[in-house]
């Protein structure tokens, strides 16, 4: 299976498995079908206003099936209900969650990608990274949730010892509890295993917040290195 490699400047390699061909069209089948519901059942709502021909009340209707994937991938993290459906999702190829401007590249591009007959399924067949048009422009691609896993954690990261020649990232790691330890390690297992981002997101912040910590490592990095300088602290 194809891949989206990740290395990060702490040497961890995140692997992130590609989304297969029929999920990004089983999920692209599925939002159209919502689409198609909604415009069916809205249009009978509607029938005696838009048998007036308003182009404002028109105009109402189709909105919200015209700009549905865009709104539904910026406020479900990179989803709509049919990426979720088969549990795949968009990301940058860095690994970071992608950014409204991102989403919104990709939006303005799929009626190149999905218009023009079979345009998305042959530059995604045809790209390293799995990517129609509005990936490229927007250096996204989709990746297949639940195999996400973490793998090749150099630098001994996750061991009970670091190296004596290891210096430190972040004092305030000292400080940390041994249940909070417990709460990193637990949430990155949740993450390697199930790509459930919730716990690391929430576990990110409250660290910060609670030890006034600065950093512009991503969640996953950040985490692991506080694991790494307390093993580093506590074991002098």
């Amino acid at each position: 299976m194809q891949a989206v490699s990740v290395q990060t400047t702490q040497n961890i390699q995140l692997d992130y498995p590609l989304a297969s061909l029929g999920d990004r069209l089983l999920a692209f089948f599925i939002d159209l079908a919502i689409i198609l519901g909604y415009l069916f059942f809205a249009t009978l709502i509607f029938s005696e206003l838009l048998s007036f021909k308003s182009i404002a009340i028109s105009t109402l209707v189709f909105i919200p099936a015209f700009i549905y994937r865009l709104l539904a991938e910026i406020f479900f993290n990179g989803q709509t209900v049919g990426k979720i459906a088969v549990n795949i999702k968009v990301i940058k190829l860095d690994g970071s969650t992608a950014s409204v401007g991102a989403y919104i590249l990709r939006w303005l591009l799929e009626p190149v990608d999905f218009l023009i007959t079979g345009m998305a399924v042959v530059v995604i067949i045809l790209t390293q990274n799995g990517q129609r048009c509005g990936d490229l422009l927007a250096g996204t691609t989709v990746i297949k949730m639940k195999k996400i896993s973490t793998t090749n954690v150099r630098n001994k990261m996750v061991m009970k010892n670091v190296d004596e020649n290891y210096e430190p990232v972040f004092q305030e790691a000292a400080h940390l509890s041994d249940q909070e330890i417990r709460l990193i390690k637990s949430a990155l297992k949740a993450f390697r295993e199930d790509a459930t981002r919730r716990p690391i997101n929430l576990l990110e912040s409250k660290i910060k917040e609670k030890y006034s910590i600065q950093s512009e490592l991503t969640t996953v990095e950040f985490l692991y290195t506080l694991i790494r300088d307390h093993t580093y602290y506590v074991s002098r």
